[in-house]
């Protein structure tokens, strides 16, 4: 087995770390345009831990979905490279899920076949039989096997987007990348998700690693085990890791009531309100 250490190449310059999921390394993405080349980040640096959920907060153009369109292999890096599980990402892959705001559901699919067509393409291998197990597996995990064969329009935002989370999971990624999947639902619909998706996650025999972009400062910290504040655009870069040290599971009432979560948010306000204030 390779320890954490023991990948170099032949010029000794880069360590892949075994324990890491994720590593951004020197990451410039910069665009042209009619006015001249856009830099939207610059300079990124990150280490994700396998296993570790984290969060990239920032306001409107700080390169925040940038940043997880490069890790799906959306985006190439204008300089630097995205690493995942040793591999240099440059194209998307099924190693890595995504769930979008807009859920990306197929209207003319049920939600049972919406489900099963992400497994059908990544599991060709395995029998109908299998392919529905795995897809019944997940619609019992979120709730929704009862309405398996309703279509997308027949069911409400926060279905919607337990279906795409299900989806997600069921082709079972090693990373998970979650683009505002809340934004869009009310805060009690949300605050149920919340819950689901840490509790997926904790079930999950090798816990994926998940990276999700976010605006909203409560859930960031609820969800995360770190949370990544960047600077503003253009030419965005990370300005400040914070640590989320408190112990899972965490029950959202009495979590946003304890000190260290208090002491979290006035932090992040801080940055986001100063340090990192938009022009």
């Amino acid at each position: 087995m390779e320890n954490a250490t023991d990948k170099l190449d032949i010029n000794n310059t880069k360590v892949y770390h075994s324990a890491l999921g994720i590593q951004i390394r020197d990451m410039t993405i910069s665009f042209p345009t009619p006015a001249g080349t856009y830099v939207a980040v610059k300079n990124v640096n990150l280490n994700i831990k396998k296993g570790e959920i984290v969060s990239v907060i920032g306001h409107s153009g700080c390169g925040k979905s940038t940043i997880l369109n490069a890790i799906a292999g959306m985006v190439k890096p204008s300089k630097g490279e995205v690493v995942v599980n040793y591999k240099t990402i440059s194209a998307p892959g099924p190693d890595r899920g995504i769930v979008f705001q807009n859920y990306s559901l197929l209207p003319w699919l049920t939600v049972q076949k919406n489900i099963y067509e992400a497994v059908d393409s990544v599991f060709s291998s395995k029998s109908k039989t299998e392919k529905n197990e795995i897809v019944d597996y997940y619609l019992h995990k979120v709730g929704l096997y009862v309405h398996k064969n309703k279509l997308p329009q027949q069911i409400s935002g926060g279905m919607k987007q337990r279906t795409a989370i299900a989806r997600a999971f069921s082709i079972n990624p090693s990373i998970l990348l979650l683009d505002e999947p809340f934004g869009a639902l009310d805060a009690l619909t949300k605050t149920s998700l919340h819950e689901e998706l840490t509790q997926l996650w904790a079930s999950d025999e090798h816990k994926k690693t998940i990276l999700m972009v976010t605006h909203d400062i409560e859930e960031a910290i609820y969800l995360s085990d770190k949370i990544v504040v960047m600077t503003n655009g253009p030419a965005a870069t990370i300005g400040d890791v914070i640590e989320v040290n408190i112990p899972r599971p965490r029950e959202k009432k009495s979590f946003v009531a304890s000190p260290e979560y208090k002491a979290i948010r006035d932090k992040l306000l801080y940055l986001l309100m100063d340090a990192y204030a938009a022009a």
